[in-house]
């Protein structure tokens, strides 16, 4: 509960600014968040990375001349809600660019209403791992290749049995399917499927299931709070049985609700590098920047709003000359950039070591601090 009050107070406050109004010579970024209970949490740190780093660029002068103004509001994941709050962001909001929508509901709303593409608007680096349609530039890697490399690191171990347990969802659906393939590739079978309701009540069921079925490894497909109310019932570390997650799931929310014993030696595949490895130049000035605008501790979605943010805007540095700020030009600015240099930009922040344009993925393991162990 403490968790969930915090990031409600972070939205309320980014949500009241909602109300501001260009001044003709500025980027208006409009971003759509998620504060239902499976995306509050992932939301918050996201929207307060991105807004520390447009804090850092305006307090620098602005991209070549021009402050950006971020406006932030709840489409609450319900197409409706979503299809509402991108009209008044278009409209009245008068935005350039919709930044970093939040969740898969918000990313599956805006892709079938196609209102990006009927505005001329670009959704950039949307927090989803879902596919991107055209106008729509995502950054971070697809939940399936997330689910691949976890099956990848599990059989680098020597790991042969598999048991999955997923909640209901499109995010799950792709990831689900990913982990068949894998599983599949290295000739193996899953020992085990099974279906956890979304806010996990039902999870002490479900580990008894899967204790039944003696994997040698887990893999929990779904958000925060899912996670934390199953490994609360289900502990992996005494039965000798190694559990892997995605990267959505926050792990200071996760110690808040399954305790630090029970979290301890979760597996959990990242997109961005350690907010704590000060020596990649990005991560050094993203704790900076933390310290100066916000009074909140660098996490991983920090980190990943604040380089997604930062992508964004060496875009338009490039991209936009004109004195004057137009939709067309920065939408034009931000889909010039070609994937293969996008990726490559992307990469150099991060310091990827996947090689051959991939997105960057890493397997991380959470210690008994709460911290990430690279």
């Amino acid at each position: 509960m403490q968790s969930f009050v915090r990031g409600m107070s972070v939205f309320a406050f980014a949500i009241a600014s909602a109300g501001a109004r260009a001044a003709g010579n500025e980027i208006v970024v409009g971003e759509i968040v998620d504060q239902s209970p499976a995306w509050i949490e992932a939301g918050r740190d996201y929207v307060a990375g991105a807004k520390t780093y447009f804090d850092l660029v305006n307090s620098e002068g602005g991209v070549n001349g021009h402050k950006i103004v971020h406006l932030v509001k709840d489409g609450g994941g319900k197409p409706a809600e979503v299809a509402r709050v991108a009209g008044e962001l278009l409209g009245e909001g008068h935005i350039d660019v919709l930044f970093g929508a939040i969740g898969d509901a918000t990313m599956k709303s805006l892709a079938d209403t196609r209102v990006a593409e009927k505005q001329n608007v670009v959704v950039f680096a949307p927090l989803t791992g879902l596919a991107g349609q055209r106008q729509i530039r995502t950054l971070r890697a697809s939940y399936a290749d997330e689910a691949k490399s976890l099956v990848r690191y599990f059989g680098g171990l020597g790991l042969t049995s598999f048991c999955v347990v997923a909640t209901p969802g499109e995010q799950q659906k792709a990831s689900l399917a990913a982990v068949r393939e894998a599983v599949a590739a290295i000739g193996r079978k899953l020992s085990c499927e099974t279906t956890l309701a979304e806010i996990g009540g039902d999870a002490r069921g479900v580990a008894q299931l899967v204790r039944a079925a003696r994997p040698q490894a887990v893999f929990v497909l779904g958000d925060t709070s899912v996670v934390g109310n199953f490994i609360r019932e289900f502990p992996f570390k005494k039965l000798g049985i190694t559990v892997g997650v995605l990267s959505l799931v926050n792990n200071t929310a996760l110690i808040e609700i399954a305790g630090p014993e029970a979290a301890r030696g979760l597996v959990i595949t990242q997109v961005v590098p350690a907010p704590q490895k000060e020596s990649v130049p990005v991560v050094r000035e993203h704790v900076r920047a933390m310290r100066k605008f916000r009074d909140e501790p660098p996490s991983q979605l920090t980190l990943e709003g604040f380089i997604a943010a930062k992508t964004m805007v060496e875009a338009l540095r490039h991209g936009l000359t004109a004195k004057t700020v137009r939709r067309e030009d920065v939408s034009a600015a931000l889909m010039a950039i070609p994937e293969a240099s996008l990726t490559e930009l992307i990469s150099e922040y991060a310091t990827s070591n996947t090689g051959g344009g991939a997105r960057l993925i890493d397997v991380t393991m959470l210690g008994g601090d709460g911290r990430l162990i690279q």
